[in-house]
């Protein structure tokens, strides 16, 4: 049975040790002395005991201790290492004032150097709502069990950060899923970073433009100068609903080129409900909304919104007009027509966000004036560092590092980042319609069927990690194998590989295209998917069951594959009851022996199966108490072997066997 030690560095109000509490937990390992009137008590320390660290009177640590060493070192003649010192959630490794909530405990021990058993009576009060000995007992044990299992599988999550998608093999009852999930919440955990306006101020210092830069920044004065000259400001007042509308054949018009073609290398092409008036081709008529929709005459109808655009370009909301269309379509006409002094995001919610930010105060202030005033800010810190930037490489920056399409959280001016993960299971049945892009039958009031295109639980997911690309977005794909992948992946076998890069904004390398177009408009396709660096695909795959498709070696080659095999390890962690451990032990070796192949036995084991590929997990041997480890044992551990011996993984001879358990 382990043994909890608390272990003292110094003792409050008697003077303290700041370099010597340093020095422990860099070294993994709590410093004991052959002269100490605790001798006895130290010596008995074993392998797997709990070690408690306290630093004057607080709680700083914990950790499973290892075998007593000595050394040479006169300072380290006699130690206690611990295999590695472990930190509470609730608290904060440090020392001092840093170390909050347990400055009520009495540990036992006292002055430096010293070991004692923790006394009977030990309490902990207003710390977790702990009252109990044995409740802090399995809560540090519980602690440990955890710390280490991350431990452990951080390796798993190094592989998974480089490969972007891994899948977790093993037979029935290893814990794949389990540890699937740990994973993910272990990387979507809420997150600090650095000062928004540090980063942004160090992107300025930095920031030199690459070939691809240059071309695209060419690329944009070419088409604003082209726009500019093909619809002059002062002939607005007068453009003809010919060379205004979309959905007209040439796609040569005022909307066209300010959806489509000035937008191409922007961050948003949502049309402004197609500029109140577009040409409607499969009805063969213009279709009015908004302020235009009751005007009858379509001429009539171009006059208002020739006014309105001459409204716009003249700028007349200084004098506090209110436009009647989109916010996104006033600040892409004034972007259009005035680069210098409005910046390139469309969008009031993003504009809020960056100045956010950046600390400045949005109250009171119109989507027009954010958008000045970032530009304004834009230009200020141009000039502060000498940058040759222009602001729609500024606006890449603010897009690709920060999530400003939703909504930013400052904590004492540090970036708090969230991830997300989710859960779903893949079945025989599961398509690439399910999965990535598909069809929707929708019923409106009337009764009448429309058919609708839409982005499915991955790409929902890819587009959710693309607008939040701090953040980690981690899909976890229990019983992967059980779908037809090729099929249900499709296209997307390629963009496994090529991940859209927020650092580098590779979009045409990293753009797939989908059988489905999920544009709405006919003229203008879109067709494109992309699956973000910040994306990660777990899957989870039971290895002995081989009733479900075949990975072929395209998709192998797109995972890594990790195996996650039984251990009765696990069982020492969770049954803490040393009679129901014990028994729980001697099951699992029981069964473990009818896989593994010894001389001294019988081999069960049919020699087409690997027992990697089928023992049952330590999952099937965790109980709270003998009559849940009966049950187990009655109603799932055998019955699976039985249909193990079905299924020729186990030999005929191997049922008496399986009786006697």
């Amino acid at each position: 049975m382990r043994k909890f030690y608390s272990c003292s560095v110094g003792e409050e109000g008697k003077g303290y040790d700041e370099k010597n509490l340093s020095k422990i937990i860099e070294n993994k390992a709590f410093i004991l002395h052959e002269n100490t009137p605790q001798k006895g008590d130290y010596q008995n320390i074993k392998k797997n005991d709990v070690l408690i660290l306290k630093y004057r009177g607080q709680f700083v640590a914990y950790g499973e201790a290892l075998d007593i060493k000595k050394s040479s070192d006169e300072e380290w003649n006699l130690f206690a290492p611990v295999e590695e010192w472990f930190f509470h959630d609730t608290l904060k490794p440090g020392i001092g004032p840093e170390i909050r909530g347990m400055k009520n405990a009495t540990l036992g021990g006292s002055q430096y150097g010293t070991v004692k058993p923790l006394e009977e009576k030990f309490s902990l009060e207003k710390i977790s709502k702990i009252n109990d000995q044995t409740e802090l007992y399995k809560l540090i044990l519980g602690e440990i069990q955890k710390q280490k299992e991350i431990s452990i599988m951080q390796d798993k999550i190094d592989l998974l950060e480089y490969k972007k998608q891994i899948i977790l093999q093993g037979p029935p009852g290893t814990g794949k899923t389990r540890m699937a999930k740990m994973m993910a919440e272990e990387m979507t955990k809420v997150n600090k970073i650095e000062s928004p306006i540090d980063l942004i101020d160090n992107y300025f210092k930095t920031y030199i433009p690459d070939e691809s830069r240059l071309v695209l920044r060419a690329k944009i004065k070419d088409s604003l100068g082209e726009f500019q000259e093909k619809f002059k400001k002062d002939e607005l007042k007068n453009l003809p609903l010919e060379n205004y509308a979309l959905g007209t054949d040439d796609k040569d018009g005022f909307c066209y080129w300010l959806e489509y073609v000035l937008t191409e290398t922007g961050q948003y092409n949502g049309q402004a409900n197609k500029g109140k008036i577009y040409w409607k081709n499969d009805e063969q008529k213009y279709v009015k909304s908004g302020f235009l929709k009751d005007i009858e005459d379509d001429e009539t109808a171009m006059n208002k919104m020739a006014e309105l655009l001459d409204d716009i370009i003249n700028e007349r909301h200084t004098n506090g007009i209110e436009y009647h269309i989109g916010k996104g379509f006033v600040l892409k006409v004034l972007n259009a027509y005035f680069p210098d002094k409005y910046f390139p995001i469309n969008n009031e919610k993003p504009l809020t966000n960056v100045l956010k930010l950046i600390g400045e105060k949005t109250e009171g202030l119109t989507y027009i004036q954010k958008n000045v005033r970032l530009q304004e800010i834009f230009l200020e810190k141009k000039a502060k560092f000498n940058s040759d930037i222009t602001n729609n490489e500024f606006m890449y920056f603010l897009f690709n590092n920060f999530s400003i399409k939703k909504e930013v959280k400052l904590e004492n001016n540090e970036l708090i980042v969230e991830g997300k993960y989710k859960i779903i299971q893949f079945h025989p049945a599961y398509s690439y319609e399910d999965f990535v892009r598909g069809i929707s039958a929708k019923t409106n009031e009337k009764g009448d069927v429309n058919y609708k295109v839409e982005n499915r639980i991955l790409t929902e997911f890819a587009e959710e990690a693309f607008d939040n690309p701090k953040g980690k977005y981690i899909l976890i794909v229990d019983e992967i194998n059980r779908a037809n992948l090729p099929s249900v992946l499709g296209e997307l076998i390629y963009a496994l590989e090529y991940r859209y890069n927020h650092e580098n904004d590779n979009k045409k390398e990293a753009s797939v295209e989908s059988v489905y177009d999920i544009s709405e408009n006919e003229e203008e396709p879109d067709r494109i998917i992309l699956l973000p660096d910040n994306l990660y695909i777990i899957g989870t795959m039971n290895t002995a069951d081989r009733s479900v498709g075949h990975i072929d070696y395209a998709i192998k080659r797109r995972f890594a594959f990790v195996d996650v095999l039984p251990t009765s390890d696990a069982i020492d962690s969770v049954v803490k009851n040393p009679t129901l451990n014990a028994k729980a032990k001697s099951l699992f070796s029981k069964v473990a022996d009818l896989f593994n192949e010894d001389d001294t036995k019988t081999v069960y084991l049919q020699s087409d199966f690997k027992a990697k590929e089928v023992q049952l997990g330590h999952s099937y041997f965790l109980a709270e108490t003998e009559k849940q480890l009966e049950l187990k044992l009655e109603f799932e551990i055998i019955p699976l072997l039985n249909e193990y011996v079905k299924d020729g993984i186990l030999s005929e001879s191997a049922l008496a066997e399986i009786q006697n358990l």
